[in-house]
């Protein structure tokens, strides 16, 4: 039990214990009798607590304004106000100075890629004890209420989802399992009973009576039930843009409160009640997770962050919340500290300005940095240098060279780099705009090919096709796949080319696009003509001779023969690669279905030949042989460095822009296709890469197939490259029988 005795023994112990420090025994023994319990009762968790900062919890929406000759004392020291305290809710951005034009609270321009980006609020509803106070039939009773408000989002489309409750034998319940299934997906509130703070408050009491959770569609959206609150309220996406999560929340709210019953408590000075005084006010919290790997040593201390932070009026936590630990990488949780008299649009826009000035500090703390009047473009490569290493466009970007190009190439650099630098994640960032940026700006794009291909010393690439000049081939140079144990196998070689006479696909026009589709049309009639090839071509652009319907794209697009809109894809899309679909976009197809050309996907003609088969020289020989009769086409020269080989928009693929792969089945290795790691540290040691049999980003079969590539495009032969294929298998198929037959036998060395 609590006694003012025990109270004015902790203040003596422990002076920073805001509950004992302002508790004024005068003021309680004023009270009348009947209402001294009910203050000691919002005091229990300071007195069994002694090293909490706070120890006070208000247990009814009227404590805030009964009390308040001792909560405002507690209040105005926590939240650091002197004066008139009057707070005041308002989302307006319009209001609020000094945010770009619009209100647009664009991460990017602060060299931010996709982030994950959250604002939620505490809410209580004002027919109920707050949490603290609340019997097991109230807090029944409260999820009663909301569970008829959430089954109206769920029939609403805009919302939809589901609630998930903790509450045994409900309609809504669910088991041990999927809880745990949604604590490890941040989606659910952690068992309370852990936290002595809450236990003392009576707020973890009848776990886990009215506690859960309510789910939108999409998984934006959810509500927790039943937590330090009667409502948690949380927006969140990874993305760009803080104004999507800021005004879905606002809409959401207004949602909840004009369902009937859902009216929140206020209190008319502090504004929106929450059972703990520190989230008065707003009960917002807004946050975003970025990368300071120099003001936290890589995760490893994160007191420089902290100390940065707060004098911007920001708090840093770890990656999984409150006493969490910041990621290998740097990652951590930046929030403003502000709740109370301070406004929605205020908050949201402190997190903006506040990641803006700590970007700013960690960029400092790198050795880099901007002047205050170089190009915004500088700015954001210069923070992304920083907050993402790995981005070879920001790595190596150097102002210097680009202060020492005129005007125009200047331009030209920072399009070339626009899709790192809009797309901060990306491990590459850097594509071509013309046929001849590599040489022109060959400063600058040295440093990031050598760096991505692993080239030092002579970079000089040379094209060869000749099977006979590489050592270690069965005699003949027959890549006969039937001596390696496999039977009929899918196997594709294809290349990325570009023509000469036109832009690369960053930089081109609609017209650009279709004038180069024409051009081609006419080489692929002349195919069509040709009894070794025949065939059709097949156009998305509209009102042409070859143009076909959206269920006639998707048939192709279902047969892999054609591929996807790539609008959805971030990287093109910031590159320009993806504009003006679907113009100039096509696909010849051959009689046979062997050899295909796509028209405007990220070169401007992915030429490939793919069977079913044994002989790996079958669809290598004859592309050889249809690149040959593509390029005798009039008007179809292809573009080529003097020292880079083949031109591709993506410095990743310049060279010989050949991939040659295979389907193959690895169950052991990727363990019947659940997880493949294995399988790609086996195949990383031979040079191939492991894909999924769908493409980048898919999963392997479930027989454990997956598709095998040589990594390597440039300074190899491509004799070399389908030589690396045929010996890289041989020794991948060995590991894959070791793992079979003797799982714990160690791999050799060279796998």
């Amino acid at each position: 039990m609590v006694t003012i005795e025990t109270i004015a023994e902790v203040a003596k112990s422990h002076p920073e214990n805001r509950m004992a420090k302002h508790f004024d025994n005068e003021y309680y023994n004023s009270l009348a009798d009947e209402r001294k319990p009910a203050l000691l009762l919002c005091c229990k968790s300071g007195a069994e607590n002694p090293d909490s900062s706070m120890g006070l919890y208000a247990m009814s929406p009227g404590d805030y304004d009964e009390f308040k000759p001792y909560f405002d004392k507690v209040i105005r020291d926590y939240h650091g106000i002197t004066g008139d305290l009057k707070h005041i809710n308002c989302w307006d951005l319009s209001k609020v100075d000094g945010l770009p034009e619009g209100g647009k609270l664009d991460l990017t321009a602060l060299g931010l890629g996709d982030t994950s980006m959250r604002v939620r609020v505490g809410r209580n509803l004002k027919d109920f004890p707050l949490p603290g106070n609340m019997t097991q039939e109230d807090r029944v009773a409260l999820e009663l209420r909301m569970t008829a408000a959430f089954e109206k989002l769920i029939a609403d489309p805009a919302y939809g989802g589901t609630y998930f409750s903790l509450t045994p034998d409900t309609k809504y319940s669910i088991d041990q399992t999927k809880y745990q299934e949604l604590v490890d997906a941040h989606i659910m509130f952690k068992d309370m009973s852990a936290d002595p703070y809450l236990n003392s408050a009576g707020i973890s009491s009848h776990w886990p009576y009215g506690r859960g959770v309510y789910v939108s569609e999409d998984k934006g959206f959810i509500v927790w039930v039943g937590e330090e609150d009667h409502l948690r309220i949380m927006c969140m996406k990874t993305g760009t843009c803080l104004n999507d999560v800021f005004d879905r929340l606002q809409s959401c709210l207004k949602v909840m409160e004009a369902q009937e019953g859902c009216e929140f408590a206020i209190s008319p000075d502090y504004g929106y009640v929450t059972s703990c005084p520190t989230n008065l006010g707003s009960g917002m919290r807004a946050s975003l997770h970025i990368k300071l790997p120099c003001l936290t040593k890589k995760g490893k201390d994160v007191s420089e962050a902290k100390a940065c932070a707060k004098t911007l009026g920001l708090s840093v936590r770890g990656v999984g919340g409150e006493h969490t630990e910041a990621g290998e990488d740097g990652t951590v949780d930046i929030s403003p500290s502000a709740r109370l008299c301070i406004k929605e649009s205020e908050i949201v826009a402190a997190l903006y300005k506040g990641i803006k000035l700590l970007m700013e500090k960690e960029t400092a703390a790198a050795g880099g940095g901007c002047s205050d009047d170089c190009p915004a473009e500088l700015k954001t490569i210069a923070g992304i240098k920083v907050s993402h290493p790995d981005n070879r466009m920001a790595k190596h970007f150097c102002n210097d060279y680009y202060n020492s190009l005129p005007a125009d190439k200047q331009k030209l650099l920072l399009l070339c780099c626009k899709s790192g630098y809009e797309n901060a994640d990306s491990g590459m960032g850097l594509y071509a705009m013309s046929p001849t940026d590599y040489d022109e700006l060959k400063p600058y794009f040295d440093k990031v090919i050598r760096d991505y291909h692993g080239i030092t010393g002579d970079l000089k690439h040379i094209n060869c096709w000749d099977l006979s000049k590489v050592d270690g081939l069965p005699e003949g140079g027959k890549l006969d796949l039937t001596a390696l144990g496999l039977g009929d196998t899918s196997m594709r070689v294809r290349v990325g080319r570009n023509l000469k006479d036109f832009p690369l696909p960053g930089n081109m026009t609609q017209q650009d696009r279709v004038n180069l589709e024409l051009r081609m049309t006419g080489a692929f009639e002349k195919l069509m003509a040709d009894p070794a090839y025949g065939g059709n071509y097949y156009s998305l652009t509209p009102d042409t001779k070859y143009s076909i319907d959206q269920t006639k794209y998707q048939e192709l697009v279902d047969a892999h023969i054609m591929f996807k809109d790539m609008s959805a894809d971030p990287y093109l899309n910031s590159a320009g690669i993806s504009s003006h679909w679907p113009y100039g976009r096509g696909v010849y197809v051959s009689k046979d279905e062997g050899f295909i050309v796509w028209v405007g996907e990220e070169d401007h003609l992915r030429i490939m030949c793919m069977k079913t088969g044994t002989c790996l020289n079958d669809v290598f020989d004859r592309l050889q042989s249809c690149l040959k009769v593509m390029e005798a086409q009039e008007g179809c020269e292809f573009a080529i460095s003097p020292d880079y080989g083949y031109v591709t928009s993506c410095p990743t693929n310049l060279g010989s822009g050949m991939r040659a792969s295979l389907h193959i089945k690895l169950p052991c290795l990727t363990k019947k296709g659940k997880d493949v790691s294995e399988a790609k540290a086996c195949a990383k040691t031979l040079g191939l890469s492991v894909r999924g049999v769908g493409g980048e980003h898919t999963e392997a079969g479930e027989d454990g197939t997956v598709d095998i590539s040589p990594s390597a495009r440039l300074c190899i032969k491509e004799s070399e490259i389908v030589a690396a294929l045929y010996k890289g298998i041989r020794k991948l198929r060995a590991r894959e029988n070791v793992a079979r037959y003797a799982p714990n036998f160690p791999p050799p060395a060279t796998c």
